[in-house]
């Protein structure tokens, strides 16, 4: 989610070439002429799924940030990772060049690494990059585009949340939280921010400068595992320096940010993608190897080589399902209209004993319909617990965080904290 910029259009590829030598073939060649045509369109990821019918004109233009520019996803297109100079870093394993390549279109990459959706309204003049929507006009006929991240500040939340102190959290962190929240509500359209412009405005933008495209909206797919997990290396206890209640805070941002986009897309007749359940399993510290690069890693928290081809999955599939052309959006806006629940919750210290008690959250346009807890003891391990109700085992001589995540009947959550010192 951190990145930025455009550039200009690429050659014909060689699978288009070949499309216009069968065209040129087709007076006595008609019925072998279409078999080779269905099966250079149709040929996916997954492989085996029927081809998606495109608009006129053949240009395929990627927008967004570094997870479509393709940070984590080397080597770089010259010009593109210049110390000091252009840094779009746009990356010969991004999806898009994968969908360029199964659509048999021509790629205009105008994605870069820290772009925010200012820039697709005003140039980068020190880069030499245009605004990313001066790469749209009538011939476009695909148009997928990854923003968001960083005008909701994820680059400063994961910096905060690795270097957060032991017993306190980046969720925890009014300044970080509320932060992040209010410029989700602002993309989303239903607060007003100043730098930022809602996905609404934007999805009509796009529209406007390319009628004729086909626009899926890429979400970010989420980077821990549904309650998070621990690791020895390089923090012990945390997955890549994020504490496991950071890791599930991080994916709840995400899925909020997610549903801004589908909503904004769905409601001007356009697509969404999430690409998350591509990455079941293979997110960092997964049970499986990451599509993500760690902490230690160049492309740090972004998708790598294997997960841009997880993206490029998530991205086929969507232009081939024709249900997901025909999603109505009242579902994903009630997503964004739902209200966060609000938690509670009473800390009793008895000796070694904890007593915890959330029955006091509420949720006003829902029901609250699990609380789980977590328990960052002194030697930095995290216990999680289940229940509106639960108990714990802390020696009275430590200091303990603990964290309530309460979620309602649409999955929103809302992360209350509370300290108890040593005794």
């Amino acid at each position: 989610m951190l990145d930025h910029s455009p550039s200009s259009p690429t050659p014909r590829t060689a699978l288009h070439e070949t499309a216009q030598a069968s065209r040129r073939r087709r007076r006595g060649l008609i019925r072998l002429s279409t078999l080779a045509s269905v099966a250079a369109l149709a040929w996916t990821i997954g492989g085996g799924a029927p081809a998606h019918s495109a608009p006129q004109g053949n240009t395929y233009v990627a927008l967004g940030d570094s997870y479509a520019s393709g940070v984590g996803a080397p080597p770089y297109a010259s010009g593109t990772d210049v110390q000091g100079g252009n840094g779009c870093k746009r990356a010969a394993g991004a999806y898009a060049h994968q969908v360029a390549s199964q659509t048999g279109k021509t790629l205009d990459f105008g994605a870069c690494s820290g772009a925010r959706i200012p820039d697709f309204y005003n140039p980068r003049t020190s880069w030499n990059e245009p605004a990313q929507l001066n790469h749209l006009n009538s011939s476009t006929s695909l148009v997928t585009f990854s923003i968001g991240g960083n005008d909701a500040g994820f680059s400063t939340i994961l910096t905060k949340c690795i270097t957060a102190a032991p017993f306190t959290t980046c969720s925890g962190n009014k300044e970080v939280s509320e932060q992040v929240d209010g410029a989700i509500s602002a993309l989303a359209g239903k607060t007003t921010r100043a730098g930022i412009t809602s996905y609404d405005t934007l999805v009509a933008d796009i529209a406007s400068r390319a009628p004729g495209a086909t626009v899926v909206a890429v979400g970010y797919p989420r980077m821990f595992t549904p309650r998070g997990t621990g690791q020895i290396f390089p923090v012990p206890g945390r997955c890549e320096g994020v504490t496991k209640v950071d890791q599930r805070w991080i994916n709840a941002k995400t899925n909020e940010i997610n549903a801004a986009a589908r909503a904004a897309a769905q409601r001007h007749g356009h697509r969404f993608t999430d690409p998350s359940a591509s990455f079941a399993g293979h997110e960092l510290c997964g049970q499986q190897s990451s599509w993500f690069d760690g902490l230690i890693n160049d492309g740090r928290f972004h998708p790598n080589t294997n997960g841009h081809k997880a993206m490029a999955t998530s991205v086929m599939n969507t232009l081939n399902d024709q249900q997901a052309a025909q999603e109505q959006p009242a579902a994903a806006q009630a997503q964004v209209d739902n209200m966060r629940p609000t938690g509670s919750f009473t800390l009793t210290r008895d000796g070694d004993q904890i007593t915890l008690d959330a029955s006091a959250s509420t949720d006003s346009d829902g029901t609250i319909t699990n609380v789980d807890w977590y328990i960052q003891h002194a030697d930095g391990t995290e216990e999680v617990l289940t229940g509106a109700q639960a108990t714990t085992t802390v020696p009275a001589d430590q200091q303990v965080s603990i964290t309530a995540v309460v979620t309602d009947n649409q999955g929103k959550e809302d992360f209350t904290t509370q300290v108890a010192p040593a005794s």
